[in-house]
C-alpha cells in the first residue's frame, strides 16, 4: 500500500505551530511513513489562486491545516478528510477542529495570579477574535468570585488592525490609569510583549508594579522581552499526535464527525515578569519565602510559624486572611504542582518522584496528589502524554 499524502497547511513562525508538526512528525515515525505537502517558503510569492492550484495538483488524501483565509472554503469543500484549526472564524461545521479549552486558560490565569496576592488585575486581549474574548470572560469569572474586578483593555473600535507601535501608545495610556501592583493577563504572548514594552515605555517596573502573563509559551517571544515573560503552556504537540491519529482513521474510511482535538494546557511556566508575591502582611510574606525555599522537604507548619516568628494559630489566622487557605494547603500546592512538572517532563517513576518530594511512601503521595490534582499521577501522566 502506498504512503498517505498529507498536505499540513500549518505556519511555523510560532510555537503552537512548530509544536504541532511535531506532533504529527512523531505519530508518522511510527504508524506512516506519510508523504507530506508543505507550503512554499515565506521568500516564494504565490497568489491565492496558485496556492490553491498547487495542492490541488499535489492530491492529498488528507489535510491538517491552520485557518488560511481567502482558501479554506475551497478546501474544506474538497471530498478528502480534514482537520482543521480556526483563529478568526470559529470551527468548521462538520469535521474535527482543534480548539483549546478558553474556559481552562482563563480559569488557570485567574487562579495563578490570585494565589500571588494580586488584588487589582488586567486583561488584554484581540477584539472580535472569539478565543480571546472567552479567555478574557472566564479569567473575568474567576477574579469576580474572588471579590475583585478585571479591567480590560479598550481594544481598538474600527475594522482596521492597528499597527504594532500604534497599539502601543494606546497601551501606555492604559497601564497609567492602572492601580499598582497589577497582574495583568495577556492572551497570547505576543500580546503580552507589547505590554511588556508598554512598561518600559511608561517607566513601570515588572514585576514590582505590573505583573505579565501570557499564553503558547513560546520561547522566542518570552525569553527575549525583558524581563522574560511567563506564559501557560499548551501542549501542541500532543495535539499535533492526536490529531493526526484522527487523520489516520479518517483516510482508512472512518466517519468521525464534528468532533474536537483538544489543546491541553498543563501548567504555568513562571519566568521573571509574575515572579513576586503581592503580599501587604509581613507575616505572610516571611511565611511565603520559607515555603518556596523549603516545600520539596515538606516543611511542617510549626517550622514555618518560626521562621515567620509567630505562632502556629496566629501564623494560620493571618494565612488564611491572605491567601483564603490554609498554610498546609499551600505547601500540598506546590509540593503537587512540582510534582505535575516532573511527570509531564521527566521519566522518572511516580516512586521515584515521591522521593525526590520526601514522602516516605508512594500511597501519600498519591494521595496528596488526588486530592489537588483531581486524578492520580499515572492518569495525569496518560493524560499529559506526547510531551512538549
Amino acid at each position: 500500500m502506498k504512503p498517505y499524502r498529507v498536505a499540513l497547511l500549518i505556519e511555523e513562525a510560532r510555537e503552537i505551530g512548530r509544536s504541532l508538526l511535531r506532533g504529527i512528525a512523531q505519530y508518522s515515525s511510527t504508524h506512516g511513513p506519510w508523504i507530506f505537502y508543505r507550503e512554499a517558503p515565506f521568500y516564494e510569492k504565490l497568489s491565492h489562486e496558485d496556492r490553491l492550484w498547487r495542492i490541488k495538483e499535489w492530491r492529498p488524501d488528507g489535510i491538517i491545516m491552520r485557518e488560511q483565509g481567502r482558501l479554506d472554503p475551497s478546501l474544506l469543500e474538497l471530498d478528502i478528510p480534514v482537520i482543521y484549526s480556526s483563529h478568526r472564524y470559529g470551527p468548521a461545521p462538520g469535521i474535527p477542529n482543534i480548539l483549546g479549552d478558553d474556559r481552562q486558560i482563563g480559569t488557570m490565569a485567574a487562579h495563578y495570579l490570585l494565589e500571588k496576592g494580586f488584588r487589582h488585575f488586567g486583561f488584554c486581549g484581540f477584539k472580535n477574535m472569539w478565543w480571546s474574548e472567552d479567555r478574557g470572560r472566564f479569567f473575568a469569572e474567576q477574579i469576580s468570585a474572588r471579590g475583585f474586578k478585571s479591567m480590560a483593555y479598550p481594544t481598538h473600535s474600527t475594522q482596521q488592525p492597528s499597527l504594532w507601535f500604534e497599539e502601543t501608545d494606546r497601551m501606555v495610556e492604559w497601564i497609567k490609569t492602572l492601580p499598582k501592583p497589577c497582574a495583568i493577563f495577556a492572551c497570547t504572548d505576543d500580546r503580552c510583549r507589547q505590554l511588556s514594552e508598554a512598561c518600559t515605555r511608561s517607566k513601570v517596573k515588572v514585576p514590582e508594579e505590573i505583573a505579565l502573563l501570557g499564553v503558547d509559551n513560546d520561547e522566542l517571544i518570552c525569553n527575549f522581552a525583558s524581563p522574560p515573560l511567563s506564559s501557560i503552556m499548551l501542549n501542541a504537540k500532543k495535539t499535533g499526535y492526536d490529531a493526526a491519529t484522527v487523520l489516520h482513521r479518517m483516510m482508512e474510511g472512518e466517519t468521525v464527525g464534528e468532533i474536537t482535538i483538544p489543546l491541553p494546557a498543563p501548567r504555568v511556566v513562571t519566568r521573571q515578569s509574575t515572579d513576586i508575591m503581592a503580599i501587604d502582611d509581613p507575616v505572610v510574606a516571611r511565611a511565603l519565602s520559607h515555603i518556596h525555599a523549603h516545600y520539596r522537604k515538606g516543611v511542617g507548619v510549626v517550622d514555618i510559624a518560626k521562621a515567620a516568628g509567630v505562632s502556629r494559630r496566629v501564623l494560620e489566622l493571618h494565612f488564611r486572611k491572605s491567601m483564603d487557605r490554609s498554610v498546609y494547603e499551600e505547601v500540598l500546592r506546590l509540593r503537587m504542582n512540582q510534582a505535575c512538572i516532573l511527570l509531564m517532563e521527566t521519566n522518572l517513576s511516580v516512586a521515584q518522584i515521591a522521593e525526590s518530594l520526601n514522602y516516605d511512601e508512594i500511597k501519600y503521595f498519591s494521595r496528596g496528589f488526588s486530592k489537588v490534582i483531581g486524578i492520580s499521577p499515572l492518569a495525569y501522566r496518560k493524560q499529559q502524554s506526547i510531551r512538549n
